[in-house]
């Protein structure tokens, strides 16, 4: 984790693409030791999703795991500009009740029309998280 930022890109990719994660290595930068605090703590609340949720990914840039009634949204921005990530996909591919309402815990992901829809401005190597379980 030492090559880490402040979005804690590194630990995100991991966590989204692995099941289990072994962390080692400790940043030098008091800032991105901080981040990956705080990274941990909310891949804490969403852990279940990455560890027995299925995995989606909608492109390179967007994972979506889902799990029951619940669902994480990771986008990254894998380019050393800032870019607008954009997607969508329908939530019954994603094994979601379409009639039920996603409300997301972040304003850049959404769910309408019955799809779900990640329109992220991020920072150059940069990466969001958002969750939301269907009521």
């Amino acid at each position: 984790m030492r090559g880490d930022n402040t979005d804690a890109i590194v630990l995100w990719w991991y966590a989204s693409t692995c099941r289990h994660l072994g962390i080692g290595g400790t940043a030098k930068d008091p800032a991105v030791v901080a981040a990956q605090k705080a990274t941990m703590k909310r891949y804490r609340a969403a852990e279940n999703l990455y560890k027995r949720g299925e995995f989606f990914g909608l492109t390179e840039e967007i994972h979506v795991h889902a799990l029951g009634n619940r669902v994480a949204v990771n986008a990254f921005n894998l380019e050393d500009r800032a870019r607008t990530i954009e997607g969508s996909i329908r939530l019954a591919e994603l094994g979601l009740d379409p009639a039920r309402a996603y409300i997301f815990d972040e304003p850049w992901v959404s769910s309408a029309d019955g799809k779900l829809i990640v329109k992220a401005a991020l920072d150059p190597w940069g990466t969001k998280m958002a969750s939301a379980e269907g009521r």
